[in-house]
């Protein structure tokens, strides 16, 4: 059963602004620790700002599908957006968001993100009991 929806478009441009602006201290406020691994292995800063725009996108979309929005504890860095080896993204929900879906029945997300030289777009739905 679907449990919630959200998705969520973000401007490229903006988020290159926020890198410009904040740089590291950014960063720091979107991604986890994992995140930055991946983020780091990027060689280029356009594919940074496409990781970090259609992480961004996945992570409001995935506080919508739960109910919250970044409210109630929810934050960027309580959800992980992670790829498998072949591109495929996943969430690995941490914290609060965490123990949101767990309460809310939530058992899986499903999310797609799709991204142009301007945009990230972010799906996710929560299914559950």
């Amino acid at each position: 059963m679907i449990k919630g929806i959200g998705t969520d478009l973000v401007e490229k441009r903006r988020i290159k602004n926020a890198i410009s602006k904040f740089g590291d201290k950014f960063i720091e406020k979107v991604l986890t620790e994992k995140e930055k691994e991946e983020y780091q292995s990027k060689t280029s800063l356009h594919k940074k700002i496409s990781f970090i725009s259609n992480n961004f996108a996945c992570k409001e979309a995935t506080s919508k599908a739960l109910g919250t929005g970044f409210t109630k504890g929810v934050s960027l860095k309580s959800i992980e957006v992670l790829r498998e080896d072949n591109g495929s993204p996943y969430l690995n929900l941490l914290g609060a968001a965490k123990k949101r879906a767990d309460q809310n029945g939530y058992e899986f997300f499903k999310l797609s993100i799709s991204d142009t030289k301007e945009h990230s777009l972010a799906v996710v739905i929560g299914e559950g009991k």
